[in-house]
């Protein structure tokens, strides 16, 4: 059982040689184990929450820290790669050595000599996009046929994904419409694109999305390395110990765990009840997210009775609670305490209505760089009903702005500590809520002042050159359990670690 990263330097290891920027020396002896390195996530939405914002970042700062390039994964058919890549330049959130790249638009580009038409093929009429469509989705009268058509830029049609009852079909065509190679399943293709991306050399791929965890459970690939981070609860809002109800789109986490070369926590309390339900295992660790401390050691003065609250607006996130809790403080200290509220998604209209009753409540929508404001506000109100690592609170606390949370599972114990340099509070209790805030906005100048100062000394802990150390070090870990990729083969690996998963799961 690993508790921490045991630091192990492989005999090969290298740095990129100036082909990819660095960053002004903040960290130069950072080593990761030789090969390419990517993640892999399903799409990148344009108004993204924490979970991408995390990939994202960690990518830049594998560049920009250790020299090493990463290329992203993803997979939904919608994705446009070319409008993403821009808004994603444009925001910063991409620099030189990170790749995007789509399974879907790297078959669009495929030459017809690839696509693989059979000798002899005469040219047919296909189907055409019209200007800017990529994907049209067709169902027949009954709903038993659903066929997605995929085009290229020109409007011709590069791809047929059709799904019946009877089975599943993807198939590829050239430009003049000649029918190519296919498959009788998507993950088919998925492997394919995989093997040819991360075909030349050691490939350590970290998987973000959830969505994906059973593919990559499936995909044994002796050159390639996998991580599979998990960035939420494993458990439902309702269980009360580590062997409660799993969340529905967390349990293959749980049915793949020894699939995959490593098993990432954001917090060690999450690991610690993973392991405690299915027992212990070697390939675990804990890697917080890191987060872009903002330049100054000392903490800004913002007006002591102003919150904040970074959230997607969705009933995961219980915003009414802060709401409330922030105008039962009000009402009880007589002080116009404030709550900006940053974010957006399918509960807007109805909390713009809840906070137009509420003096001092702020509904602000989405807003790029939403961090930033932290610095302005005095404190930050969390109310989620479940979260992984919220990285929000390294955000706020490395501004100086002190966080006040419900104390639910995982996240906030393992980074607050309570009355030192932030507030915990039973979860849903909003009276218990208020009087956190209470107590905050009422401290003397010195000792907000020092709450301030450990707040911003605890977000170090999250700087990025402390984290990426910490993934060359699970990295070369995974390395030393498994030095020869090369002398195992994919259905013997696969059946040795199902074995092995299954007697570690056998009743004791």
């Amino acid at each position: 059982m690993n508790t921490q990263v045991e630091r192990v330097t492989p005999g090969c290891t290298r740095h990129y040689d100036g082909a990819v920027p660095r960053t002004s020396g903040r960290r130069t002896d950072t080593t990761f184990p030789q090969g390419s390195h990517a993640a892999a996530t399903w799409s990148i939405p344009s108004d993204y929450g924490g979970m991408t914002s995390a990939l994202l970042r960690r990518s830049r700062t594998f560049v920009e820290e250790a020299g090493v390039p990463v290329q992203i994964l993803t997979f939904s058919a919608t994705l446009d790669v070319e409008e993403t890549q821009a808004r994603l330049l444009e925001r910063g959130e991409l620099v030189p050595g990170v790749t995007l790249r789509n399974v879907w638009e790297d078959i669009r580009a495929l030459s017809d000599e690839r696509v693989g038409p059979q000798p002899g093929a005469a040219p047919a009429v296909r189907p055409r996009g019209t200007p800017g469509e990529l994907v049209r989705v067709e169902e027949d009268d009954q709903g038993d046929s659903l066929r997605e058509l995929h085009f290229r830029r020109d409007g011709t049609l590069a791809a047929v994904d059709e799904r019946r009852l009877a089975g599943r079909q993807v198939t590829l065509y050239t430009r003049d419409g000649r029918e190519g190679r296919s498959w009788t399943s998507v993950w088919a293709v998925y492997r394919k694109w995989i093997d040819h991306v991360l075909a030349d050399e050691p490939a350590y791929l970290i998987v973000d999305s959830k969505s994906l965890t059973k593919f990559f459970a499936s995909l044994r690939r002796p050159n390639i390395y996998t991580a599979q981070l998990v960035h939420g609860a494993h458990l439902t809002a309702r269980a009360t110990d580590p062997h409660g109800p799993l969340a529905r789109t967390r349990a293959p986490l749980i049915e793949h765990i020894d699939d995959f070369d490593a098993i990432v926590f954001l917090t060690e309390g999450q690991r610690r009840d993973v392991l405690e339900r299915v027992g212990p295992r070697e390939n675990t660790y804990v890697i917080p997210n890191s987060t872009e401390l903002p330049a100054g050691t000392a903490p800004t003065r913002p007006d002591r009775l102003a919150g904040a609250m970074l959230a997607s607006l969705n009933g995961r996130k219980r915003v009414p609670h802060a709401l409330r809790g922030v105008q039962r403080a009000a009402a009880r200290t007589g002080l116009g305490i404030t709550l900006d509220i940053y974010g957006d998604g399918p509960d807007r209209e109805k909390l713009e209505r809840v906070a137009a009753k509420i003096p001092g409540a702020t509904m602000h929508g989405f807003v790029r760089g939403a961090a930033d404001r932290l610095a302005d506000a005095s404190f930050l109100v969390l109310t989620s009903r479940a979260e992984g690592l919220p990285l929000v609170f390294a955000e706020a606390m490395a501004r100086g702005c002190v966080p006040i949370a419900y104390d639910i599972r995982y996240g906030p114990g393992d980074i607050i500590t309570d009355g030192v340099d932030g507030f915990l509070v039973p979860s849903g209790d909003i009276d218990a809520l208020a009087a956190a805030i209470e107590r905050f906005v009422t401290l003397d100048d010195t000792a907000m002042e020092g709450m301030r100062r450990a707040a911003m000394a605890t977000a170090q802990k999250y700087a990025a050159p402390a984290v990426v150390n910490q993934w060359a070090d699970l990295l070369a870990d995974v390395v030393r359990r498994r030095p020869e990729p090369a002398s195992e083969t994919p259905a013997t690996t696969s059946l040795a670690r199902r074995a092995a998963g299954m007697l570690r799961r056998a009743p004791r």
